[in-house]
């Protein structure tokens, strides 16, 4: 199996529980992919103001960068599981509408689907995700088996969000109880359900 990994917005292939996922299931001998999208900074975006458009991060900059490097890397009809975290969770349905890449399963973190009114700065990178429309019957074919994520105490992604996305989807929604945004802000370095959920797709004889 190959996993490939998507960090949201204003994160990095470093950011939160990544890196410890990646080592354990490389040490199933399992591909896993970590690709690094650009984004803005926080802090520069906020002293720049509301009225500034991001420099580095668009949905067409961060497919240009898919097509141009992991895409190069996926072989036909190879089982694929896809993760993402926040933004990285719109993108990958981005990624298998345009690509039409079949996926063996995805796991959704912390997924929405639409402007999330809480944050200007998060608004403001995100906006042209959600200007190019999805089509789910689709989505439904290319990722069979799916996993949504949520919590009741997210900062960012009111629980309305996620449950969307996965009654859209056709995901499995998953409640993780005060759980934040399920990242490095609550000490969120090591995630061991998305593990356990990774290890589902895999035969048991690869982790006995």
């Amino acid at each position: 199996m190959k996993f490939i990994l998507f960090h949201g917005s204003f994160a990095s292939a470093e950011s939160h529980w990544f890196p410890e996922l990646k080592e354990r299931l490389e040490s199933l001998g399992q591909i896993v992919l970590i690709p690094q999208f650009p984004v803005d900074d926080w802090d520069g975006l906020t002293k720049a103001g509301q009225k500034t458009n991001p420099k580095n991060q668009s949905l067409i900059r961060w497919l240009d960068k898919f097509k141009k490097g992991t895409l190069n890397n996926i072989k036909k009809r190879e089982k694929l599981c896809f993760i993402g975290h926040s933004l990285g969770c719109l993108f990958i349905l981005h990624l298998v509408d345009k690509f039409n890449i079949k996926l063996d399963s995805a796991i959704f973190v912390s997924p929405f689907l639409e402007k999330l009114c809480r944050f200007w700065q998060i608004d403001k990178v995100n906006e042209t995700f959600y200007k190019r429309e999805i089509d789910f019957a689709i989505i439904k074919k290319l990722i069979p088996v799916s996993y949504v994520l949520y919590s009741d105490n997210d900062p960012y992604v009111d629980q309305k969000y996620p449950l969307d996305f996965a009654k859209k989807v056709n995901s499995s929604a998953i409640f993780v109880k005060k759980a934040g945004h399920m990242n490095s802000e609550i000490g969120l370095n090591k995630f061991p359900l998305v593990y356990e959920l990774c290890k589902t797709r895999l035969s048991p004889t690869l982790y006995q």
